[in-house]
């Protein structure tokens, strides 16, 4: 049997079902001649898109609908399909379609909606902004992408810290990284880990700082059941243990008591321990990296830190630079942070204004990378949707920039201008003096302990 022609079947086809396909609302199609002038309109386009079909028929489709330029199809010959259009009021995604007869010939046009609920479309167009704010960092950093975890930047200090962390990474001495609060110490340490030969043993960091005294041995070394008042019945195991065949970080070593650095000592010399309480000797197979924001030599003078142990673990130095001397960094660091908050934010700007990335570039970053994120993390919810912008962004970065000839005038409140100034004021202080807090005290004309909560409360180090 001879197949049907296109011709036969629509011939069967019934008239209520040609109409059904055409004219429907979730399309809402529009139809005109290689004039532009409408032939048919959806009778849903009133509700859609606000246009009145009855005295739409026959007018050019710029005329009904201003910001269409679905007459342009015809022109060019070439379909636009996916791209989004203001109509009616709201956001919807569209496709321009040209018509042509069996014989190649334009005859007009076709436009229709592919998707009109404006939520729907609003979150595509996040999640595409999104994608192209990744896309955007990933090209800016693609050139230095060396391993599974890379630094961002590519100021010469950071090349620098990246060229060194590579280098030791393939072997398994000890590491020194040096470096203010905030700077990425742990990063670097991280990407020494993945880079090296027990990139995939475990990585375990210890805040040396935020364990108690009476505590820290045992968070370190392990203990036996019942070794001491507190102890849980089954003991448990110290830090070093978990990072057998690792690497272990530890952050803040500068804050460890004279005590604790000895017993320190003795396990990285003899790389064997003993549980608190117990008798069995363990052996210990792990890459130490330590880190500080404190001068450990500066240390050693006042004998706060052992000479002994800062050779055990200086073999190899890097030292992670401040924010405010990698300011040509600040954009792509920025947009980094971004990406990764945006998908714990959800709905959010996924680029910022020029004007308020220069206000990042030139503030001071006395929490450095950590402060900037605490910053972006606070416009990010304050803009909701919009581009990131300088009234996004707290007063002590748009209040006043440092001019050779003092400060220009604050746009905050007096408490909020004041909180600003105080803070710099300490963190200019501390840094005229290297950070020696009791001095710094003196000068400022307060108590220390009320330097030392003023610290706290403004991150300064």
């Amino acid at each position: 049997m001879a197949p049907k022609s296109i011709d036969h079947t629509m011939d069967q086809l019934d008239r209520d079902l040609l109409e059904a396909i055409v004219d429907n609302p979730y399309e809402c199609p529009i139809i005109i001649d290689t004039k532009g002038i409408i032939r048919f309109i959806s009778h849903y386009s009133k509700e859609l898109i606000g246009v009145d079909p009855v005295t739409a028929i026959g007018r050019h489709v710029k005329e009904v609908i201003k910001e269409t330029n679905l007459h342009e199809v015809v022109e060019t010959g070439r379909a636009k399909i996916g791209e989004t259009l203001f109509i009616g009021g709201r956001l919807q995604i569209i496709s321009r379609i040209p018509l042509r007869n069996r014989e190649g010939k334009i005859i007009g046009a076709v436009g229709k909606a592919m998707l009109h609920h404006e939520s729907k479309v609003m979150e595509i167009q996040r999640r595409l902004d999104v994608l192209h704010n990744k896309l955007k960092y990933y090209r800016d950093e693609i050139k230095s992408l060396k391993g599974p975890r890379v630094f961002i930047g590519q100021s010469d200090l950071i090349q620098r810290a990246k060229k060194l962390a590579f280098q030791v990474s393939g072997s398994d001495f000890p590491v020194l990284i040096t470096g203010e609060s905030g700077t990425g110490k742990e990063t670097i340490a991280y990407y020494i880990h993945r880079n090296s030969k027990r990139a995939d043993g475990p990585f375990i960091r210890v805040n040396c700082a935020a364990i108690p005294p009476e505590l820290i041995e045992s968070e370190l070394f392990g203990f036996e059941g019942g070794a001491f008042t507190g102890a849980r019945a089954q003991g448990k195991p110290g830090k070093f243990e978990l990072a057998n065949n690792g690497t272990i970080l530890l952050d803040e070593i500068g804050d460890m008591s004279l005590p604790m650095q000895a017993k320190l000592l003795r396990v990285l010399q003899e790389q064997e321990l003993e549980h608190i309480g117990g008798t069995t000797t363990i052996k210990l197979d792990y890459r130490l990296i330590v880190s500080t924001n404190k001068n450990l030599q500066e240390m050693m003078k006042k004998e706060t830190f052992r000479d002994d142990l800062y050779y055990r673990i200086s073999s190899f130095h890097i030292h992670a630079p401040s924010l405010r001397n990698i300011r040509e960094d600040i954009p792509v660091i920025a947009r980094y942070l971004m990406s990764i908050l945006n998908q714990e934010v959800g709905s959010s700007p996924t680029d910022i204004s020029d004007e308020a990335m220069e206000m990042l570039k030139k503030y001071q970053w006395p929490g450095n990378v950590r402060e900037l994120k605490n910053v972006l993390e606070r416009g990010l919810i304050m803009a909701r949707g919009e581009k990131l912008k300088p009234e996004h962004l707290p007063g002590r970065i748009t209040g006043f920039e440092m001019k050779a000839d003092g400060f220009v005038r604050p746009h905050g409140s007096l408490r909020e201008t004041l909180t600003d100034m105080e803070r710099q004021i300490i963190w200019d202080t501390l840094r005229s003096v290297g950070g020696k807090r009791i001095k710094a005290a003196k000068i400022l004309g307060i108590h220390r302990s009320s330097l030392y909560e003023k610290i706290k409360q403004y991150n300064v180090l």
